[in-house]
């Protein structure tokens, strides 16, 4: 009997991995204590020196009421004394409920009165402090302050938020890149620059350092049309913002005319080149010869890892679909005059109707989806539902289409079922939310000076200029069930020209049977299918 082959990698591996870093642990502390009594008048001693594990930035942009309770605690330094009964805390998990009919104007003047009153957190002052232990404690408690403000405007009537950064860290890094940098480049998404903007930023940039100055650069401008483009230039024109229009994506040739009409009226770079040198007009001459510092910041997965590499000429920086892929500060020269900052994304507080546009704009991470209606019935609301049928070959009726009824007819289109046998209804809006993200299903919004339905109307379609049933033909010509037009002209061309032509008819031993009908038919038996192929001719 032969023994089962034992696996070459010598490291421990299955269970044995977890036995194996236990034994090497209790190892490596035994060591250490014996170094410590082996040398115990040695202040020196390594063995005393403590070792500091560097902490992993982690971004946390939703807690619970405990998680909450606790953090809120620890910045204020307070402690916790157990009293049975004293505190109760319960934890109701809210249903959300998306407007299909969405006022507008009662959003953007809701916006105006308590815009004031949403900021970002600050950092202390540095006349305000003397040592690093001082530093801490304000920042806790300015941190605290500013949780508690916002806790506060979220009581009134009629104001949600959305999800904000509640990791000071993250803050920290924040603040490091806008003290060291001389030009804060704030990027956002073509697609709805307003919610990716934060105008409160680029105050406490000019309160940090009236000398330092603010840019908007908006990016994956090539998703949007020229018209949708030139209406974006005038309104952030009118309103005295200074923005480019930019794509980390290679333009085509065929682009090329678009953006020399566009850059009659807005700033446009289409290459690295051209948005390096506007960098650097903007920026302005580097002082005592110091070189001009770029910093680059914004929310999660709006490309400024892409933007950096694309300026760069290589990959520097990692680029990840997944938000929040940049932890840390990150400085890279781009030449002697230019180094480029990378600011890890923050997800910075702003006014929405619920999480559902956060994942849609790919805000937050699509994993983290739970409530899988309510996205799909805010993009039912703002697509048209024909097109979103003829962009998956779905034949479902558009007047009353809603959320369930889209997710059940693609999973079940898609062969995404449960292991009951049912449609899997999250994979099917983990997928349409993944196309949004990506730009595959585009909505753009409109500027505030415009109305969105003539907006959507220069992409969209309408639906008296398809032809009816063109969604039904399609599926059937797929599944065999009738020929194409298309096809039924080239077999007409082969059959015309071709003619018929002359073959030699080859009898068989056995009468009765064709080498035609042999090749043509499978065969189960092979023994059979051979005689009949290598039969003897006369």
């Amino acid at each position: 009997r032969m023994t089962k082959r034992r696996p070459s990698n010598k490291k421990p591996t299955g269970l044995n991995k977890s036995l194996g870093n236990s034994l090497c642990n209790e190892r490596q502390r035994n060591r250490k204590k014996h170094q410590i009594v082996a040398t115990e008048d040695d202040l020196d001693n390594p063995a005393f020196i403590e070792e500091t594990v560097e902490k992993v930035l982690e971004s946390k942009t939703f807690e619970s009421n405990m998680e909450e309770l606790f953090a809120k605690a620890e910045l204020a330094g307070s402690t916790f004394n157990a009293e049975r009964g004293a505190v109760q805390i319960v934890d109701k998990d809210s249903t959300t409920v998306v407007r299909t009919n969405i006022d507008v104007k009662n959003f953007n003047e809701m916006k105006k009165n308590y815009e004031h009153l949403l900021k970002i957190p600050r950092r202390p002052p540095r006349h305000s402090y003397d040592t690093a232990e001082e530093l801490h404690a304000l920042e806790n408690e300015m941190f605290l302050n500013w949780r508690l403000g916002l806790s506060h405007l979220e009581d009134m009537d009629g104001v949600a938020l959305t999800p904000f950064e509640r990791n000071l860290d993250i803050w920290r890094e924040l603040w490091r890149v806008v003290e060291r940098s001389d030009i804060i480049v704030q990027i956002v998404d073509a697609r709805n620059p307003l919610l990716f903007r934060n105008a409160d930023l680029e105050d406490y940039v000019s309160t940090v350092d009236p000398a330092k100055k603010n840019l908007l650069l908006i990016n994956k401008s090539d998703l949007l049309l020229p018209e949708q483009q030139k209406h974006w230039s005038s309104y952030f024109a009118d309103t005295g913002v200074d923005v480019i229009f930019w794509s980390a994506l290679e333009s085509t040739s065929n682009e090329e005319d678009e953006e020399l009409s566009l850059r009659e009226k807005c700033q446009f770079a289409s290459s690295r080149e051209e948005l390096i040198s506007l960098l650097k007009t903007k920026g302005g001459c580097a002082v005592d010869g110091k070189p001009l510092i770029v910093g680059f910041v914004g929310y999660p997965n709006v490309g400024k890892s892409s933007t950096i590499n694309k300026l760069l000429a290589a990959k520097k920086v990692t680029v990840s679909a997944t938000p929040g892929k940049t932890r840390r500060l990150q400085t890279h020269a781009l030449d002697d005059g230019v180094i480029l900052c990378d600011c890890p994304g923050l997800v910075m507080p702003s006014f929405a109707f619920d999480r559902s546009e956060m994942f849609l704009n790919g805000i937050m991470p699509i994993e983290q989806m739970r409530d899988h209606f309510g996205p799909i019935s805010l993009l039912i609301s703002r697509v048209p539902a024909d097109w979103i049928c003829d962009r998956y070959s779905l034949t479902l009726a558009v007047e009353d289409l809603d959320a369930v009824k889209l997710l059940t007819a693609i999973a079940f289109l898609r062969g995404m079922m449960s292991s009951s046998g049912v449609p899997d209804c999250s994979r099917a809006a983990r997928l349409l939310a993944k196309d949004v993200v990506i730009g595959k299903i585009l909505w753009v919004a409109a500027p505030p000076t415009h109305d969105q339905k003539e907006f959507d109307a220069l992409f969209f379609l309408k639906k008296g200029d398809k032809i009816r049933g063109q969604v039904q033909l399609r599926q059937m010509e797929k599944k065999g069930l009738i020929e194409s037009s298309k096809v039924a002209n080239e077999r007409f061309d082969v059959s015309f020209f071709d003619g018929p032509k002359s073959q030699a008819h080859v009898l068989s031993r056995n009468p009765g049977v064709t080498v035609a009908d042999d090749l043509t038919k499978k065969h189960f038996k092979k023994k059979d299918k051979a005689k009949r192929m290598y039969v003897q001719m006369y």
